[in-house]
């Protein structure tokens, strides 16, 4: 029997609700107007153009032909503000300099489409964050779940990755939602859950390829919870539960593919299977969903390997450490010191519980970000701490239920205080040049390139800040490499090639103010080692060092 409330309480209890989504909604603020205005000042990242129009092709065409090794949902979501511009349509040819010409040789200007398309992603990024204060709140209560979203507020991997028309942070969104509404199927099986699940796991698998780490995470997490209910483990009902979810799924695929359904084709056929070359003639379903995962499969087999640095040394295969080195690298202080203090609480807590009878939430917590760590350790394509972003959310909800569970010591109070205010310090020291941190442990972010670079550092985002730093210091001319897709002439910046520099000799010849990106500066090592042995002039948002190599300097002091 319910107990009745009396109006007083709960007056006070809708008090408490809407204090709760008040504070919780004004840190989401504050981080949208962070991206926001942060984004504004950068130039686009490494393949945002080419992100955005195959978003704003799929959109106003119906042919989904450009990026197509990751799912279309979340170009389609960047592209819909754009398409309220109205700009010039793409031409075609090769998707890289199609990309480039739709940015840059449109009647819409190129920095209007990528705020737009940025706004977009810095919805996503807010949604993320309420998704963290709603389930956490309902399982562990008002002060975890505040927390919860404080850390991921000043985060600054999701400061960064969050504003960029990019799908990391889309797919920390989608895992998280997956894994909680699987979750609540499991504590309580209705047919409204188990096709809610399937709704929400058909989006996830529409926004990236990585999502596909759900499928071993739910199987798992059924049998977590089977273990828990003292109940067998009964395949058939775990294939008619994981196939109901996987036939709506399907079905949300099917849709956001706009209902394609193709042949394979004969050269795809022949290539699988030799002996069976009639596969090709038959009708696919969302054929260009396979597609997709097909190129991200060649990927991971050994086929297009993309070249990844690491610790100042590349190699044409990833390294199984790197997820370990850019979570340690990149990771701000003050949650690495959260964690470990949770791993110093936690194995205390359990001596006096039973594996079996804890909550099955702190499984839900557990299981899905060590499920996705150990994937990235065997990932041929892991590029560093974007590709870690979806075990974050599962991580702040975590480390706030551990140290703010009931009662609460006077003492993690105070240490609650005091990370949180370091992640402030640590959020605010690198300023608006997010995607460059790198915590005090690596150096900070002028000595994050010893570690990592590419999208861990330097994305090519610089190149308006680069304007900015020349203007100011009157300089006429720059030689520069660049490493990104934005054109330095698009901004007025006059430039000219930087030629290769191996030795410092050679920089004595140059008579000019050189400008590089410190991705090139670090993968092309020997071509400019003559470079690397001055000091830098300038650091442009730390992803591009500028040398004075002028005869006669006219920079004024600094």
């Amino acid at each position: 029997m319910e107990i009745p409330v009396p109006r007083t309480d709960r007056r006070m209890s809708i008090g408490r609700w809407a204090s709760f989504w008040w504070l919780a909604s004004a840190a989401l603020a504050v981080m949208a107007t962070l991206q926001f205005t942060t984004a504004r000042r950068e130039s686009q990242t490494w393949d945002e153009g080419r992100q955005l129009l195959s978003g704003y092709t799929y959109l106003t065409t119906g042919h989904f032909t450009v990026a197509r090794e990751h799912p279309p949902l979340l170009k389609l979501l960047w592209a819909i503000p754009v398409w309220f511009l109205h700009p010039s349509p793409p031409r075609g040819g090769e998707a890289w300099s199609a990309a480039v010409d739709f940015l840059y040789h449109n009647r819409v200007p190129a920095d209007a489409m990528l705020i737009a398309g940025r706004c977009s992603a810095i919805a996503i990024s807010v949604l993320l964050g309420l998704a963290i204060a709603f389930w956490a709140k309902r399982h562990f209560g008002v002060p975890t779940a505040l927390f919860a979203v404080f850390l991921y507020a000043w985060d600054p991997n999701f400061l960064a990755n969050g504003r960029y028309i990019k799908n990391d942070a889309g797919a920390a969104l989608m895992i998280f939602a997956a894994t909680m509404t699987w979750g609540a199927y499991l504590l309580q099986p209705t047919r409204r859950g188990l096709w809610l699940s399937g709704l929400v796991v058909g989006l996830a698998l529409t926004t990236k390829s990585s999502t596909l780490i759900l499928w071993p995470v739910m199987l798992l997490l059924y049998a977590v919870r089977r273990w828990q209910q003292r109940r067998a483990f009964r395949i058939g009902e775990c294939a008619r539960s994981l196939g109901t979810v996987g036939i709506i799924a399907f079905l949300v695929i099917f849709i956001v593919y706009r209902f394609e359904i193709e042949p394979a084709g004969a050269s795809w056929a022949l290539r699988t299977f030799p002996a069976a070359s009639w596969l090709g003639r038959v009708p696919v379903p969302a054929l260009g969903y396979f597609r997709g995962l097909a190129d991200i499969f060649s990927r991971q087999v050994g086929d297009a390997l993309e070249v990844h640095y690491l610790l100042g040394a590349q190699s044409p295969a990833d390294w199984w450490c790197m997820s370990i080195v850019a979570f340690a690298v990149k990771t701000p202080l003050a949650e690495l010191a959260l964690f470990a203090l949770v791993l110093g609480i936690a194995p205390r807590r359990l001596r006096t519980a039973r594996l079996r009878d804890v909550g099955f939430r702190w499984y839900l917590l557990l299981l899905p970000p060590a499920c996705f760590f150990v994937a990235t350790l065997v990932s041929h394509s892991t590029a560093g701490e974007r590709h870690l972003l979806p075990m974050y959310p599962f991580l702040f909800v975590f480390g706030a239920a551990v140290l703010l569970a009931t009662p609460v010591p006077k003492w993690r109070r105070l240490a609650v205080a005091a990370a949180g205010l370091l992640l402030i310090v640590e959020t605010a020291s690198i300023h608006p040049h997010y995607l460059a941190f790198f915590n005090a442990l690596a150096g900070g972010p002028a000595g994050g390139r010893e570690f990592l670079v590419d999208s861990n550092l330097d994305w090519g985002q610089d190149l308006k800040n680069l304007k900015e730093y020349l203007d100011a210091h009157r300089v006429p001319e720059v030689c520069i490499d660049y490493y990104g897709w934005a054109n330095p002439g698009y901004y007025g910046i006059p430039h000219r090639p930087l030629p290769a520099m191996p030795t410092v000799e050679l920089t004595d010849k140059l008579d000019c103010v050189a400008a590089i990106s410190v991705t090139l500066l670090a993968t092309q090592h020997e071509q400019f080692a003559g470079l690397d042995q001055l000091q830098p002039d300038a650091r442009i948002g730390y992803s591009i060092y500028v040398y004075d190599l002028r005869k006669s300097r006219s920079l004024p002091p600094r």
